[in-house]
């Protein structure tokens, strides 16, 4: 019975282990380990807040952002660019300009298009 330590300190050397007794030293023993498990639980709480106070201080302060220029919108009668236009009509180039206008969203006069091109298709 030497193995028992504390409860053979408590009930003697003699006393039988009871279920109660099992389940009163089992109860004490997980409420020691839970315990303790929350103390570390809190003490590495505590260590990254002051970590997290300590990186504060040291972080080097943000560069100001550059002001942007607001973009101005366009009048709607003007256009981003000039197109070149290749092997296409300007009324094929204008149908396609307004379908991509229309899928995108984005109003015919903000779009740029640098050239549109026929392909060729092989026979």
């Amino acid at each position: 019975m030497q193995f028992l330590g504390v409860f053979t300190r408590i009930y003697g050397e003699n006393a039988d282990m009871t279920t109660s007794r099992t389940l009163l030293v089992s109860f004490v023993g997980f409420m020691i380990v839970f315990l303790i498990l929350g103390l570390l639980a809190i003490f590495v709480k505590s260590m990254g807040t002051i970590f997290d106070k300590l990186n504060e201080k040291k972080k080097p302060q943000p560069m100001p952002k550059a002001v942007l220029p607001a973009e101005t919108p366009l009048p709607e009668n003007q256009s981003e660019g000039s197109v070149e236009l290749i092997n296409v009509s300007e009324e094929d180039a204008a149908v396609i300009m307004a379908i991509v206008s229309h899928q995108s969203g984005i109003p015919l006069n903000r779009l740029r298009f640098n050239s549109i091109k026929l392909s060729e298709e092989e026979k």
